[in-house]
């Protein structure tokens, strides 16, 4: 996934991003939150924004595994 971004974002297409937590680097085409911002601050706001997308983001996949069990762990068909 990360060489398909990687294409986009030297082609010059900035339309998509991925969100990361902070243990991944930032790069031009994921966006990571800022390490201990002070409060009441763009970045901490920033921060905010960004956990409430990702965890959006992470329910809707566990509603897609628990719906299509394929997705699971062991990729298998029920």
């Amino acid at each position: 996934m990360f060489s398909h971004m990687q294409l986009s974002v030297q082609g010059s297409d900035r339309s998509s991003w991925l969100l990361g937590d902070s243990g991944y680097p930032l790069q031009p085409w994921l966006m990571t939150p800022f390490c201990h911002p002070p409060p009441d601050t763009p970045e901490d706001r920033f921060n905010d924004s960004q956990c409430k997308a990702r965890s959006c983001v992470e329910r809707c996949i566990g509603v897609w595994k628990s719906r299509f069990r394929c997705l699971r762990k062991d990729r298998t068909l029920h």
